[in-house]
């Protein structure tokens, strides 16, 4: 490029540098200050040169600078940029009209510099043409920059709901408008430099999550680039082919002549699972022994189909590991983690739905609290629990939820199973459960009637409930529990099931159509079987909804809602 060549294209570059584009590059202090200069009289000599110009100020100061702000040199000792880079570009802005009408005049003598000039222009000039790049076809040049880390934030992040405004003038500016926060892309093809007040860290997020979520509106979808880039399954093969030997045995052998020794074997080879980095496999084969366990025992509560489940979905699971073909990202899934990664979501509207304790044959305690999502359907937990299994521990059921919420000290968990809540900052984990971790701040907001609340797909109906049946394993899905919210008008009756030790409460909707509510014997809460089987407190509601899990076909109630009211049934009554 001749230097009447790059005097157009600077003066082009000139034209785009708005207060708003030096603002962002620098900020309003230096730029007031080079306005402030230019006003008392300072000069600048101009020296052009193919690809670049040397800028003197009267003070002796002197700039070298490109048709871009992202390469430019200055004598003074500022290491960021300084106002007298600034006071260069807006100088010969200002002196634009008359400087372009002699540069061209000079330049026209020349067709080959003719041909350079129009070029130039068509570089610098065109809004849409210099921000191409964000829409790249190939994402993994634009993602480099980014750690793994920032890139499996933003990647769950994208999950959520978020308002853009999108402007172009000499910047591409996303705002986003739930978070509060704008980035700015400069024609310079690398998304780790564009323009952000927030800095470190959360900066980064930021700018990938305004990249993704820009090229989503564009209609690009990056989902897979994105998990190519975060999934790489690393686990031990011999491992997966010890376990489906094993499970092959069980098989050939039968559930009849199944020995107890087996369980043992199951134990070494759960073992084996952890130290192979693969903590599914290890749930699968424990969860296998414990029902196992169950029937070697003659438990009432053994459920063969639980068990064909769980070994179904564990050699499943095997099998697919084993396939070269199979992704990454979804080997991963398959392989599961053993600490769950938590990731701050800037806002969360949730609506309670009650609480349910719980105690494992592993010796853990523990209430988990259930809560729906207002803005995105999906039910989220966050659960209290405590080994009990050493010596003078103990988690009381009654204390817990009496105890007070780590994120707002004048709430009591029994309020925050019932109540409306948002929370800002809020740190969720793949299986949408909250984290009590620092940070988060909880609002509480007046607590509308369920009958008003969109309760989306949670929604079910008496037929559809059965017609649903028994759920079959799900290698692939996010669900680990199915719940449902269900419409119902009265309770017409309850008995005491001997055999499988439970309360059955009988229920039926407006329509006429029945239905069996379970709920296991347990001495913590006999109080409640005893006060439901005499008809009171839950028991005489009518017009409400009943918020249950689902298993094998089954219907276990965890709390009833009516009207703003709530009531976790092993706990309030």
């Amino acid at each position: 490029m001749s230097a009447a060549a790059f005097e157009t294209s600077f003066g082009q570059f000139a034209k785009l540098c708005t207060e708003d584009y030096l603002v962002r590059y620098s900020n309003k202090g230096i730029y007031n200050r080079a306005l402030k200069d230019i006003s008392k009289g300072v000069d600048v000599k101009y020296a052009w040169g193919e690809t670049s110009v040397s800028c003197e100020l009267n003070d002796g100061t002197v700039c070298t600078l490109e048709n871009t702000l992202a390469r430019w040199k200055c004598t003074c000792p500022s290491d960021s940029l300084c106002k007298h880079v600034l006071i260069a570009i807006l100088f010969y802005s200002q002196q634009l009209p008359s400087t372009s009408t002699s540069s061209t005049s000079s330049s026209s003598s020349s067709a080959h510099e003719e041909g350079e000039l129009e070029g130039s222009k068509q570089q610098i000039g065109g809004t849409e043409e210099r921000f191409n790049w964000l829409l790249s076809a190939e994402l993994s040049p634009l993602i480099k920059p980014f750690n793994v880390s920032i890139v499996e934030e933003v990647l769950f992040r994208l999950r959520y709901p978020e308002e853009l405004e999108v402007a172009q003038n000499a910047l591409l500016t996303v705002c986003l408008k739930l978070q509060g926060a704008e980035v700015s892309f400069t024609e310079e093809a690398n998304p780790a430099k564009a323009l952000c007040k927030i800095k470190d860290r959360s900066g980064e997020l930021l700018k990938l999550e305004a990249l993704l979520r820009y090229r989503a509106l564009k209609g690009l979808d990056d989902q897979e680039a994105l998990r190519s880039k975060v999934y790489k399954a690393a686990f031990s093969p011999d491992t997966v082919r010890e376990c489906k030997e094993l499970i092959h045995a069980m098989l050939r052998t039968g559930l009849a002549r199944l020995p107890q020794s087996y369980t043992a074997q199951l134990e070494t080879l759960a073992v084996a699972a952890r130290s192979g980095q693969l903590p599914d496999v290890e749930r699968g084969l424990r969860g296998i022994q414990g029902e196992l366990e169950l029937f070697f025992n003659r438990h009432v509560r053994f459920s063969m189909q639980v068990l064909l489940d769980r070994v179904t979905k564990l050699y499943l699971a095997l099998e697919l590991l084993e396939r070269e073909t199979l992704p990454a990202a979804k080997k991963e899934q398959l392989i599961g983690a053993f600490r769950s990664k938590y990731y701050s979501l800037p806002k969360l509207r949730l609506y309670g739905l009650g609480a349910e304790p719980w105690e494992t044959r592993s010796g853990y305690r523990g209430i988990t609290y259930y809560m729906y999502g207002l803005d995105d359907g999906q039910v989220y937990t966050y659960t209290d629990a405590r080994a009990v299994y050493y010596e003078g521990n103990d988690f009381s059921f009654a204390k817990h939820y009496a105890g007070y919420s780590p994120w707002l000290a004048s709430m009591t968990m029994r309020q925050f199973a019932g109540e409306e809540l948002v929370f800002e900052h809020i740190k969720v984990n793949e299986e949408r459960r909250l984290s009590s971790g620092e940070g988060a701040s909880l609002t509480l907001v007046a607590r509308q009637s369920i009958n008003e609340v969109n309760k989306g797909k949670l929604a079910s109906d008496l037929p559809a409930l059965r017609q649903a049946g028994v759920e079959q394993p799900a290698l692939f899905s996010d669900v680990k529990e199915r719940l449902a919210l269900i419409k119902l008008a009265r309770i017409t009756g309850n008995r005491f099931d001997k055999s499988s030790q439970s309360l059955v409460l009988e229920v039926e909707d407006e329509a006429g159509e029945q239905l069996e509510l379970i709920l296991p014997y347990q001495a913590d809460w006999e109080k409640t079987v005893k006060r439901l089987e005499a008809g009171y407190g839950a028991a005489s509601l009518e017009q409400f909804y009943a918020f249950v899990r689902m298993e094998g076909g089954q219907a276990y109630p965890i709390s009833f809602l009516q009207n703003t009211k709530l009531i976790s049934l092993k706990l309030d009554m």
